[in-house]
């Protein structure tokens, strides 16, 4: 009778693997069951963490280098994705950053600054 570790391969780390001559070193995409709609509100609110916007996300679902955007597209189209990122970014917002940088520094003192930070909301 076999066990259940018998169905499975070994793990080796890909650092102490022998490379193989015909390995392409290429990662491959999988399909994997899921549900499209968690995955599209899931993604647009990762690049509205790095500060892009409604075009600019929308521009990826475009590009032929997001295949799954493209492919997400297709299935919702594009009236319903435009509307669904704009659902998500109104829940989330996109995170924004402004920097200043003073030509001058102020002559250091022997403790370090504290430094406020705020987060503004949209009223």
């Amino acid at each position: 009778m076999s066990t259940t570790t018998d169905r499975f391969v070994p793990k080796v780390h890909p650092a102490t693997r022998a490379v193989e001559a015909d390995d392409p070193l290429e990662l491959v995409a999988e399909p994997l069951p899921g549900d499209p709609d968690v995955m599209l509100a899931c993604v647009v609110q990762e690049f509205a963490w790095m500060g892009w916007g409604t075009d600019q996300i929308l521009g990826l679902f475009q590009s032929p280098d997001y295949p799954a955007l493209n492919q997400l597209l297709a299935r919702f189209g594009a009236a319903a994705v435009r509307r669904r990122v704009g659902e998500v970014l109104g829940r989330s917002g996109v995170f924004r950053v402004r920097e200043a940088v003073a030509d001058d520094p102020e002559p250091e003192d022997d403790e370090p600054d504290l430094i406020q930070l705020t987060v503004r909301r949209r009223t």
